[in-house]
This record gives structure tokens, C-alpha cells and sequence, in this order.
């Protein structure tokens, strides 16, 4: 079932950057219609698609096949349960859903009616991501005590612009990134045992949080997550020790950055890293320590896109299930209910 017919609901920094530029280049996809009101921009980028300014042109259209939902939050709920009813096979920007219930009622109906249902959490294929999974994995490190990773950003100035910097359900820096940050530890190492949270606005002024430290506390270690808009020098993004090392990683992957800037996502230098940013890895072997520098995967965002596909024309597993980016919002429920009381919550 090739291409598979695709309607993108949004052309904000999600449908504009993370989304029309691998499904334009996917033989898998074929991009039908846009709902936005950036018709000539976008007409200037994908002459072949049809820029609609109702929704329902792409939700009751029975030649889509896939419905992108690359809205605000406070529309995701609706504008999938739509798509779902209306026999779409949906992917969600994260975060999934805002309440619990919500996201329990969307993971039914896509049962029910027989369609993929997955979130867009591509962060998962940050090559820097599936570098510290792979050492993690093999055992080098040893048994891990603390993980710990940073998405810091200097922003001293709030963007009223941007929705997210409105008292909006789903707003702010924390639905932001959390969903982000949560979901690697998830995929890592699972749901953890019992969460802290320290949710809090750092700069003179903002009318939603933008500033957050996270604790997820497991059996025999701890994953801390934080982000801050006020970290003009930045320290590493990824630490991790262990019983038999360290290792430590700088700098973000690089394919956000190429995307903003107008690259294609294709060719064999794609999501590939400087060399100056590789990661360090510093072990005890043999009783002597071993220090040596780790080279980045390639970051492959078309590798969520790749395994869409599959489970929507292969019947093959999702990767990243509705079911586990629900579990990724209890932990982000239950994160800001902890930093209202201040104490740690067991999940």
C-alpha cells in the first residue's frame, strides 16, 4: 500500500520542519493535502500538494490514508479522535494527550476501529540517543547508579508569539521537552518506581513554566532530566555513570538545526555528528582505566517515519506505541503534581 496518502494538520514548527521534509522525500509517502494558512509558503516548497483551510478536507477525505496531527495540544485529543472515527491511521505530535482519560479513549478507538495510532516522539533516533542506548546496552559501564541528561537553551526574553507561552493546557517548557526526555528514559530503562519533580518559571517573567528538574527514581539508580532557558554556557547533554565508568557526551543532535535551515533529509552525511562533539568514555578494564572517545551514531528521524509505514502497509509492531506515550504522561502528570506538593510521588 505505496504511497501512503497523507494529510499534515498544521504547518507550524512541527508540520513544517519535522514532518513535510522526510515524508516529501519518502517514496513511502505522498503528501495529499496541507491544512494551514500558509498557502503560498507552502506552495512554494510542495507544488503537488493542495493547501485546504478546512480540516475536515483532510479528515473526511477518504483518499487519506494517514492524518499528521501537528496542532497545538490543546487540539490533539479532538483532532485525533476525529481522524480515528473517520477511519485515519494518525500520528500525533507529542505530547499525546494532556489527561489521562483522553489518551485511554484515543488507544480504544484506534483498536476498535483497526488503525496505527502512534506519537511523534523522534528524539528516540537522536543519534547521540542511540549512541548512549548502545553503551548502555553493552554493559560497558557496568551497572548504572545515575543518568542524567540536560536540554538547555539560552532565552532570556519570553516569545508571546508562541502558543506555548500562553496558560494553555500542554503549555510551556516542561510539555515541551518532558515528553522528550521522558520518553528516552522510558525506553531505556522503563516505568520508574516513583517521581520528583521541581517544575518552576526562572525568568523575571512568563506566564508558564520554563524551567524544570525531573527525578525518576528506579530500583537501584536515578535518571534526572532537566532544562533551563537561562544556561548561556552549556555543559554536557548526556552523563551517565556506572559501576565501572563514565560516560559523557556534549552538544544536541544535529538534525533539528539542519532541518530550520532548509536541508533535505536524505544522502549518507545525513544526521552526522562533529567529530569534536563525540562523546568520551572513560572505563576501569582490567584494572586499568581505559579513556576513549565514542563516535556518534548518525541521527535517522526517517527511521520513526520508515517504521510507520511498516506497521501501516506490513502490519509490523509500532515503535513507539500509544500505550507507552501514555505512560509518558502519567509521569508528566504526576511530575507537576509533585512539584506543587513538593515531595516525591511512587507511580
Amino acid at each position: 500500500m505505496y504511497p501512503i496518502r497523507t494529510g499534515i494538520i498544521g504547518f507550524g514548527l512541527s508540520g513544517r520542519v519535522f514532518q513535510a521534509p522526510f515524508l516529501d522525500v519518502s517514496p513511502r509517502f505522498e503528501i495529499s493535502k496541507i491544512y494551514s494558512s500558509r498557502k503560498s509558503e507552502i506552495n512554494s516548497l510542495y507544488k503537488q500538494v493542495e493547501v485546504v483551510g478546512d480540516v475536515n478536507d483532510i479528515l473526511s477525505d477518504p483518499q487519506i490514508d494517514l492524518a499528521i496531527v501537528a496542532s497545538p495540544n490543546t487540539e490533539h485529543f479532538a483532532l485525533t479522535k476525529k481522524a480515528l472515527l473517520n477511519g485515519k491511521h494518525v500520528v500525533v505530535e507529542k505530547p499525546f494527550v494532556t489527561e489521562i482519560k483522553h489518551g485511554e479513549e484515543l488507544i480504544g478507538l484506534a483498536r476498535q476501529q483497526g488503525k496505527v495510532l502512534s506519537v511523534f516522539q523522534n528524539r528516540r533516533w537522536d543519534g547521540d540517543f542511540q549512541t548512549v542506548k548502545e553503551i548502555i546496552g553493552s554493559g560497558q559501564l557496568g551497572s548504572i547508579s545515575e543518568y542524567e541528561v540536560h536540554f538547555d537553551r539560552f532565552r532570556p526574553e519570553p516569545d508571546y508569539s508562541n502558543w506555548r507561552s500562553h496558560a494553555l493546557p500542554g503549555s510551556g517548557v516542561f510539555f515541551d521537552l518532558g515528553p522528550h526526555l521522558i520518553d528516552q528514559a522510558i525506553d531505556l530503562f522503563g516505568m520508574p518506581e516513583a517521581v520528583f519533580g521541581d517544575i518552576r518559571v526562572a525568568r523575571s517573567e512568563g506566564n508558564v513554566d520554563d524551567t524544570f528538574e525531573v527525578i525518576l527514581f528506579y530500583k537501584h539508580h536515578r535518571a534526572k532530566l532537566k532544562a533551563g532557558v537561562l544556561v548561556k554556557e552549556l555543559g554536557p547533554h548526556f552523563i551517565v555513570h556506572g559501576s565501572n565508568g563514565s560516560f559523557v557526551k556534549y552538544g544536541l543532535d544535529p538534525q533539528e538545526e539542519l532541518l530550520k535551515k532548509g536541508a533535505v533529509p536524505k544522502g549518507n552525511d545525513w544526521g552526522t555528528d562533529d567529530e569534536s562533539l563525540y562523546g568520551t568514555l572513560n572505563i576501569v578494564k582490567d584494572g586499568r582505566d581505559h579513556i576513549s572517545r565514542i563516535k556518534t551514531h548518525k541521527g535517522n528521524y526517517m527511521g520513526f517515519f520508515d517504521n510507520v509505514a511498516d506497521a501501516i502497509s506490513e502490519n509490523k509492531p509500532l515503535a513507539v506505541k500509544p500505550e507507552t506515550a501514555l505512560q509518558n504522561i502519567r509521569v508528566i502528570l504526576a511530575a507537576i503534581e509533585s512539584s506543587k506538593q513538593r515531595k516525591v510521588l511512587t507511580l
